[in-house]
């Protein structure tokens, strides 16, 4: 089992979609420019927290589990700094959580695993960080069936 502790601001990695130019179908990235450059940063940092890994699974079935902590919105927050009783405890709003796992399992790609087609089972979670701990917490282990 390994344990990736990831710093940074978690990015959904849009659907890509087609469109017909000249007759033919284009594939088109679903992001925006500005979404594709913090796609990029998002996966680099899983990259580099992956590289001190000194296990890659290769050719057998693995478990993930990721839970995704989120920054909390301005409004969560008193004048006094504390957090408000209004707060919600969980971000159910955008980014949607299985397109925060597309961007991150893309990462790890070729360097955790060797392709993300091992995945047999696959547990998500988003939760609100604490101010500066914004980031993602990845273990992934062999699949038993027991």
């Amino acid at each position: 089992m390994i344990v990736i502790d990831v710093l940074g601001t978690p990015a959904p990695k849009g659907s890509n979609r087609a469109i017909l130019r000249g007759g033919f179908a284009v594939m088109v990235p679903g992001s925006s420019d500005t979404g594709k450059l913090k796609i990029k940063s998002w996966e680099a940092s899983v990259r580099v927290a992956a590289q001190d890994i000194a296990r890659m699974f290769v050719q057998t079935p693995i478990a993930v589990a990721i839970v995704f902590r989120l920054a909390r919105p301005g409004g969560h927050w008193s004048k006094n700094g504390g957090l408000r009783p209004s707060a919600p405890l969980r971000p159910s709003v955008k980014p949607d959580v299985d397109k925060l796992a597309r961007a991150t399992l893309d990462a790890m790609t070729g360097v955790v695993f060797d392709d993300d087609s091992r995945i047999v089972e696959l547990a998500l979670h988003k939760t609100y960080a604490e101010p500066g701990k914004e980031g993602a917490r990845i273990v992934v282990k062999e699949w038993s069936a027991a």
